[in-house]
């Protein structure tokens, strides 16, 4: 019964000025959210905050008093902590904001004009046997990987990305990432795969840089050979050949845009 007068009370204290606040409290943590969804940390933050909710119901549970006292008092230094933390994640999704405005968060991403470039470049590349790789951002960012290459932040287009490979050119041995519409750097380093199928043993360090990114994220590769101009997607761990620009083309609607109606009358996928 005290527990149902109390509600009671608390409840006719309630105004719009309590829902208001309940909303903006809400938002931020919408925008914070999405700020830092679509980065590899989003993992490492879940993994923390389920952490942190099994040492609240635990010290409630069990009325651990060091336990309580700790989260009681942990709060305010983890969310400081976090912030330090995730700053690149939260400076990301700031610029984003910047550049697209608030839209920006409920659009989903365009691939078209990045398949066009992708595939007119790779076949550009392939007929005249320059190697090449080119890494597409998905879901999980990939900034770390970013921050190790050039800058470009331009748009873009299969000129840029051949030329990006073109032969001694100083960053065409490394790899081009692109995200969105844009080619943001080039020149990364990618980690290597960890471990490759019998049959893919002799794989260049290329390719196995374009299998290694796709092990640890959700990111499309597409490389070029340079010994013998061949095309292949990796995603997921997983090297594919591609026969020519249109296996290429088809291969990159059905990841990237799988909503399409191509892709919709598709019953597998092209590779």
């Amino acid at each position: 019964m005290p527990d149902t007068q109390h509600f009671r009370e608390v409840l006719s204290q309630f105004d719009w000025t309590s829902a208001f606040d309940i909303l903006l409290i809400a938002a931020v943590i919408f925008t914070l959210l999405r700020i830092m969804s679509g980065t590899r940390v989003m993992t490492q933050l879940r993994g923390m905050l389920a952490l942190f909710l099994v040492f609240v119901v635990l010290g409630r549970a069990l009325d651990l008093t060091v336990i309580n006292y700790l989260v009681e008092n942990s709060v305010t230094a983890l969310l400081i902590g976090a912030a330090i933390i995730f700053q690149p994640e939260f400076r990301r999704g700031l610029d984003r904001l910047g550049r697209t405005g608030v839209s920006g968060w409920f659009t989903p991403a365009r691939y078209e004009d990045v398949i066009d470039s992708v595939v007119k470049a790779a076949g550009r590349m392939s007929a005249e046997k320059h190697g090449g790789l080119f890494v597409l951002e998905r879901e999980t960012g990939l900034q770390d990987v970013i921050e190790t290459g050039i800058p470009v932040d331009a748009r873009v287009s299969p000129e840029l990305l051949a030329g990006i490979f073109y032969p001694n050119s100083p960053l065409h041995d490394m790899a081009v990432v692109l995200r969105d519409e844009r080619v943001v750097a080039a020149g990364c380093v990618l980690p290597l795969a960890n471990e490759l199928p019998a049959f893919d043993r002799n794989l260049g360090t290329r390719h196995r840089a374009a299998i290694g990114i796709t092990e640890a994220t959700d990111a499309l590769t597409v490389v070029v050979s340079e010994e013998t101009g061949d095309i292949s997607v990796a995603l997921h761990g997983r090297l594919t050949h591609v026969p020519d620009e249109r296996g290429l083309k088809a291969v990159l609607e059905w990841v990237l845009e799988p909503g399409t109606a191509a892709n919709a009358r598709a019953g597998e996928p092209p590779v």
